[in-house]
């Protein structure tokens, strides 16, 4: 016996007096759709679903008025117990009640994940650092659905310097070997193909598209006299982060488009100009971090009368300590010498560490600024 189906999903709705018309549609979206499902399971498996709803939404309910007000991650689960997004916050109990209020301003993306929320977990931490440090581990243990930031380190990748320019390494590894002329990894690996293709272009390396070639040479007509060697140490500079005549070429390079009137072209290199010097400013930052062997600083606690002490050494956080505020901020630990090898999984917590001091340095002097002149 054939059953049609819309027939048989509205008998099922109408029999199981289901008035909550979200919960039917909710096991439609959740795949529990009744495709081939006879008559006499339908209502059964509308109340499964029914069931199943209004419980997690009760737990989630008891949860959200039991969340603590200090800084934290929180876990969203589904149905079957899978962590599918990983949050942090300074103040757990108003960002994660914030997704449970009506507002128009949610995203698609967000309205998907609170349709999806089976049950909720949180862990509190002593500062946002620690939030922000702890929320990178279980991203990457985890791998969230809806957690793209951090989510795909397998993937960052390294330069090798070759002498005749520089190519994407294909390295799956965590770490490659211990070889000359590999830098990175860089978590930017979806800009590295243009970056990559701008250098080859400007400093006319070999194989270069015949057509791209002649353009360069209108472009910047004494390159092509420069020697390989001198062109190919321009392009390893900039994958080191050293100095580099690479931007002021580009620059020309724009400037020729321009007087040339062809200005769509003068427009795609601006756009790899900021591209360009954005990384090359990072790549700066990060070589410096990695340099310093101490850095000392401090995070007061939510109690208003404890304050964090971090102790961080070329790049790594080393240590912590819990003082009262006005103890002296000092670490017996002693320093590392010299910066490890950077992993692919040690990209991310690096840079929290180097971007949030960097924050904080600013915030600090804008302060100061402020102080001076009032």
């Amino acid at each position: 016996m054939v059953h049609n189906r819309a027939f048989t999903t509205q008998i099922a709705v109408k029999r199981t007096k289901i008035s909550a018309t979200g919960v039917f549609r909710h096991a439609l979206l959740s795949r529990n759709i009744f495709l081939n499902t006879p008559l006499q399971n339908a209502a059964a498996l509308v109340f499964r679903q029914n069931f199943c709803y209004f419980s997690s939404m009760e737990t989630i309910k008891e949860k959200l008025r039991r969340l603590p007000e200090e800084p934290g991650i929180y876990l969203m689960k589904d149905t079957h117990g899978a962590i599918f997004y990983v949050g942090k916050a300074k103040n757990l109990k108003n960002r994660v009640r914030s997704y449970f209020q009506h507002n128009n301003q949610h995203s698609k993306k967000v309205q998907r994940m609170v349709w999806n929320i089976a049950d909720l977990e949180w862990r509190t931490v002593d500062t946002e650092l620690d939030a922000l440090l702890l929320e990178c581990q279980l991203i990457q243990a985890h791998h969230p659905l809806y957690n793209r930031v951090m989510n795909n380190h397998r993937n960052y990748a390294y330069i090798q310097l070759t002498p005749a320019g520089a190519v994407i390494a294909q390295e799956t590894a965590e770490q490659p070997a211990e070889t000359a002329g590999w830098v990175g990894p860089f978590r930017q690996y979806k800009q590295l193909p243009q970056l990559l293709e701008v250098l080859q272009d400007t400093y006319l390396l070999p194989g270069l598209n015949p057509l791209t070639e002649l353009t360069v040479k209108r472009q910047l007509p004494e390159m092509a006299q420069r020697p390989l060697h001198d062109r190919v140490t321009q392009v390893h500079a900039f994958f080191r982060g050293a100095a580099t005549d690479f931007f002021s070429d580009l620059q020309q390079r724009i400037s020729a488009s321009a007087d040339q009137l062809n200005f769509e072209n003068a427009a795609e290199l601006q756009h790899l100009l900021e591209m360009a010097q954005h990384f090359h400013r990072y790549l700066q930052q990060r070589e410096t971090f990695r340099k310093q062997q101490e850095v000392l600083f401090t995070l007061p606690l939510p109690d208003g009368l404890t304050k964090k002490l971090y102790l961080i050494s070329c790049g790594q956080l080393l240590a912590t300590r819990l003082l009262p505020l006005a103890a002296p901020e000092v670490f017996d630990h002693p320093p590392l010498s010299a910066a490890p090898a950077l992993t692919k999984a040690g990209v991310d917590p690096e840079d929290i560490l180097m971007n949030y001091i960097a924050r904080q340095s600013a915030s600090a002097k804008t302060v100061s600024e402020t102080e001076e002149d009032t």
